[in-house]
Order: structure tokens, then sequence, then C-alpha cells
């Protein structure tokens, strides 16, 4: 088999392969293939969400080139639950790939179907129809015998799949905790892995992501008195900051809020739709006498407010942000009022988070935020509850997933203390291959550098125009404007447009400003003088009118960057806008 693989050619029909093509060394972009007697078996499809670092990126998305150039050969797209990082890629994958059958649990069926995640504004119409499963249920797809098994998360319908093929048999957790308290009573089937596990498993593919965290994840059911307190006891508005997936949460905090005697806003698109979607299968009770629109908050008595917010990302501190800076395009904090961010601080965030509570206290707003205030809890499973799962599904190969680098790299050292040995771990990164017949090895690599996608420019995002943007936000930008005759003459200008960066404040930025006109006027008498050693009267005459404004264009860009390089030690984004007078 070849390094890089392109074709099902190089894949030997009686293995079983499976690869990543998102969601390792990352949280969010899940998404893996099983392959089998010729036939591609897709498992999720997530999407994830880029550091700040990365401007005009909206969304990483999977590379979909091998599955477009295999497309006849896929059997399948299977979901197992409805966070964006498992399937807010559905969209991007049916508007890329023929995909014959979508099988997915009846919540999340209904996310894909209500456009929850959709990009494009696809017609349902002429996808394929969303086929809803049952879990303890065998399907045939192609090569792939599957089966959903019960488990726990923070969102509706959360399922694990069994997957079983001639050339051996897969357990894959998706994400998972194991709560044994869960708010829709569903518990983690453990007798039904449990039975599997005796029958034989040869591999096990489980979340790594809360691997840090020791013991066991608390309950959903933790946050709920919390919640019920706030709701009782606050004088003011209660205003709850809370990622959109988690219906369970949403359960709970309705139902504080009926407790509470207060009306229920709920602020963002998908908010909405996931509710909705909640409602309609039975996970919420949308009673139109416990919520109320934007429009009524007004009208209401302060006590009798809750309103909970996200946004269209995974991360609803980007809503915490806005409130605080006073800069939501719909609510405005006021003193008085309760703040709730029931959510992680991502990595990275910390920061971040302690400049946005001081703007909160500023305002005179009561803020409550993470586990430690009772407002959170992980939807991922800790450190027992995957010894749990390795012990009781008792694997032959292991592939620790989902997760951050140290996160795969210390699942794959505890599966050690649970009795595997270094033989039957494999921390796969993105696009590797592995390959299961009566033995295991990594056979090669599928292309899997993720998609950079803007929501107004759709996937034209290239890292040419991030690194652009990234200049941009770093050094800023010069814009220079003047126009010139055959002749060799300025007609007008030179003006100069400077922003967005740090040396415009400086005291030699100022005394330069006055210099760059003579500077660039140099420039242009440089160009004609060449030009006039050559016999010609200027440069445009000496190289045509076209390739004579981008010479004197590129000459003028090199000694103003020279210029501002030398002399502030600034490298900002220069463009010269140069144009032909007329005579």
């Amino acid at each position: 088999m070849s390094d890089f693989i392109t074709s099902l050619g190089d894949f030997d029909p009686n293995a079983l392969y499976a690869c990543p093509l998102g969601g390792q060394a990352e949280i969010g972009l899940t998404l893996w293939l099983f392959i089998h007697h010729g036939q591609i078996l897709i498992v999720d499809a997530g999407a994830s969400y880029p550091a700040n670092e990365l401007p005009g990126v909206d969304l990483f998305l999977p590379n979909s080139n091998f599955l477009e150039a295999n497309e006849d050969k896929i059997v399948a797209l299977i979901l197992t639950n409805g966070h964006e990082e498992h399937c807010g890629a559905v969209s991007y994958l049916l508007n890329h790939v023929k995909v014959p059958r979508v099988m997915a649990p009846r919540f999340v069926a209904t996310l894909i179907k209500d456009n929850v995640y959709d990009l494009y504004g696809l017609d349902l119409k002429t996808l394929p129809a969303i086929e809803e499963i049952e879990t303890r249920r065998d399907y045939s797809v192609g090569a792939f015998n599957l089966e959903w098994i019960d488990s726990n998360n923070a969102i509706a319908d959360a399922c694990a799949l069994k997957i079983a093929t001639t050339a051996g048999t897969v357990i894959y957790t998706s994400s998972f905790k194991y709560d044994q308290t869960p708010v829709d009573g569903k518990l983690l089937d453990v007798g039904r892995l449990a039975a599997i596990g005796d029958a034989g498993v040869d591999l096990l593919i489980s979340d790594s992501v809360n691997i840090e965290a020791g013991g066991y994840t608390p309950s959903e059911k933790s946050v709920a008195h919390k919640f019920d307190e706030l709701a009782r006891e606050c004088s003011g508005r209660l205003i709850v900051v809370a990622p959109a997936t988690n219906t369970h949460r949403l359960r709970l905090l309705f139902e504080a809020a009926q407790a509470g005697g207060r009306r229920v806003i709920l602020m963002g698109d998908t908010l909405h739709k996931i509710a909705v979607a909640a409602a309609m299968t039975g996970h919420l009770t949308l009673d139109p006498k416990l919520t109320a629109a934007l429009e009524e908050m007004p009208k209401m008595a302060d006590r009798q407010v809750m309103v909970i917010a996200s946004s269209i990302e995974a991360d609803p501190i980007s809503v915490l942000e806005q409130l605080a800076y006073g800069e939501h395009p719909s609510l405005t904090l006021k003193g008085g009022d309760t703040v709730v961010f029931s959510s992680d601080v991502m990595p990275g965030q910390a920061r971040h988070m302690g400049y946005i509570l001081d703007q909160l206290l500023e305002r005179n707003v009561k803020a409550v935020w993470g586990a430690r205030q009772g407002v959170h809890v992980s939807k991922h499973a800790a450190k027992e509850e995957l010894k749990l799962i390795l012990s009781t599904v008792k694997p032959s190969y292991f592939i620790p997933a989902i997760g951050e680098g140290r996160h795969i790299t210390q699942h794959g050292d505890m599966a050690l203390d649970v009795g595997l040995d270094q033989t039957q771990i494999y921390t796969l990164a993105n696009g590797d291959v592995f390959e299961l017949d009566g033995f295991a090895t990594v056979r090669g690599v599928i292309e899997s550098q993720p998609v950079l996608f803007n929501r107004e420019q759709g996937e034209r995002v290239t890292t040419a125009s991030v690194n652009e943007r990234r200049a941009l936000s770093l050094e800023g930008v010069v814009t220079i404007g003047l126009s010139i005759t055959a002749g060799g003459e300025i007609a007008s200008g030179p003006t100069l447009e400077c922003g967005a960066s740090g040396f415009l404040r400086s005291s030699e930025w100022l005394a330069l400003e006055a210099e760059l006109d003579g500077i660039i006027r140099e420039a242009v008498r440089s160009k004609n003088d060449l030009a006039r050693a050559e016999g010609k009267k200027s440069n445009m005459e000496l190289l045509g009118i076209t390739d004579g404004l981008a010479s004197m264009r590129s000459a003028i860009r090199e000694s103003v960057v020279k210029t501002l390089r030398s002399r502030l030690s600034a490298k900002p984004t220069v463009q010269v806008l140069l144009s032909r007078a007329e005579k």
C-alpha cells in the first residue's frame, strides 16, 4: 500500500480499516471512515471552531477529497449524537459527496431535517431521506452490520455504535459519560456493552476529552439545585449563557424557571431550533405560559425574567463577551442582573474570561460561572468511567479518540493500567489508516487537512488569505493612491491612508508621514530616469501603459516598505492604487 492513499484499490478487501479525518489532537471535527470489502461507511461529520489567531475563518470542516474520489463506494453516513463536533458538517458533506443513506437517532435526525447545521440552504428534497434508527436493533448496511447503543451525554438520544464485519467487531463510544441519574432517565447501556465485550470486540474507539478529570463526571442533574436557587432568589433578571446543544440543561433551566415564577426568553437562532426539535421529540415541554418573546421583556418585572442565550458557535463565550461590553444586538445588561455562564472555559480562554468578569463587575452585574459555582458539568466521561468502558468491552485493540493530543496520549497510557499492553494501543493522528486483519497495523495516510470556511465567503478561505488577515490585524495596512500621466508626471496625489497598527501612535511615524510624499515622488522620478537612459520619455512609454503602471506600482511599494522597515521596524501591508491620468 502506498504511503498516501487516494483509491480503494490500495485496500485489502478482506481487512477492516478505520481512519479518522478529524477529531484527533483537536476537539471537534469528528469524522471516521470504516472501509471493508471495497465499501466506505462514514461515522459522524463534525465541525470545529478555530482560535482567534485565524481571522476570517468561522469553521473548520472535514476534508472530503478522498470521499469525493471514491463516492461510488460510500454506503452510508451514520450519526451518533447531535453536537456540532459530531454533525455540524453534515450539510457540507452532503453538498460535496453523494451519500445513499443517512441514519441517525430520532433527535439527531430531527436536527438535520430542521436545518440546524445547514451551511448552504440545501433543499432537503434533493437529499437522501434520513432514517431514524432504534437502539438495540441490527441494521445491515452493505458489508457492515450496525447497532446503536443507548449512551449518556448532555444532549438527547446520544448513542454509541457497534460495527460488525467479517474482519472484526468495533465499538465506537462517540462522546459519552456514565450519568447514573440522567435527566431523561436513559442510562448508558452497560449491560449491552458487556454482552458485546463477552462475545469479543476487536477494536474500541473511545472518547478521551475528560481524561484529566479523576473519578466520575458529575450527573447533569447536579446543577439543578443551583439553577433552582438562582431562579428563586435573584431579585433581578436571570441571564444564562450556555451551549445551544445541551438539551438536558435546557430542560433543567425550564423547570427552574417554572419553580421560580419566571418566564423563559430564548435568544439565538440555533437555540430556538434545538429547543423546537427537543419539544418535537419529547425531550422538552414548551408551555406557552412559560415562554415569552424578547419584545415582551420591557413589560415584565425583572424578577419574572429568565433569558437563555447561546451563539451559533460551540463556545458561547462570544455571547458573554458581547453582553459584558454592551455590544449584544438584542440585550443590554443593567445593574441588578445576574449572569450565569453555564459552560466550560475553553483552553487558552482563561485570561479572556477574567477580562469579561471584570467588565461585568463594573456594570454592577453578578456573575456565576463554571463547575466550582455549581452551574456546569462536563458532557464527557472522566477517568474512572473510561476505565469502566475498557474493562467492560475488553478490546483486542484500542484507539483513544476525540480529544487534544495530551488527552489521547494520557488515555493510551491509562489503558496500560487496565491490562492492555503497548502493542494493543494505537494513538492515531488525523488521516492515519488503521488496518485490522487478524493483527493490527497502521497502513498509510489519507488526506485530512481541514477545509477553512467563512459564513459569507463559503469555502474560498485559503491559508494565504488567513495569513494576510493575520498580518493586517497585527501590523496594519498602508494604502497609497495617485494617478500618473503617460509622460510620467504625477497628476494627483499621492494620498496616504493608514489603519489598524500600533506604530500610528508613535512620534517617529508622525515625522516619517510627512517625508513619505517625497519618497513616493522620488520612486516615480527614478523609474522615469531609467526609461530616459534607454531613450524613452517615461517608464510608461518604455514598457507600455499596462506594464508601465505595474512596474511603477512595484517601485513605489518597494520604496515605502523599505522605509517603514528601516525607520519604524514595522511590516504593515502596503498597497498602491495607481491609475493613468487623462491628458
